[in-house]
């Protein structure tokens, strides 16, 4: 296996972890981790990693609001929906059928 090979898959499973940890936070509402615990966990995962490149993997990561040396603040916004506008026709198409079925 070539050197590349497992640097790449390396930095592919840690950024893996790295986005279960903080979706993890994000589900128990977190809005702020210290940058410290981040990186312990991920130390006692197995990781050597530092903090200048925690900080460069997070600027590739969606739920990421900022991050600096002291704290990694998760973006509390709800994720777009490409669904448009709800349809009533359905519904109202629906509710005629049930008021005639009711009639008889």
């Amino acid at each position: 296996m070539l050197i590349t090979e497992v640097i790449v898959e390396d930095q592919g499973d840690i950024l893996n972890d790295l986005e279960e940890l903080l979706t993890r936070a994000k589900a128990r509402l977190k809005t702020k981790i210290p940058t410290n615990m981040v990186l312990a966990k991920l130390r006692a995962m197995g990781y050597s990693i530092d903090l200048t490149s925690l900080m460069d993997m997070l600027a590739t990561i969606t739920i990421v609001g900022s991050a600096n040396k002291k704290d990694i603040t998760l973006d509390t916004a709800l994720p777009r929906s490409d669904a448009g506008p709800e349809d009533q026709t359905v519904s109202k198409m629906a509710q005629k059928q049930i008021d005639k079925d009711m009639k008889k």
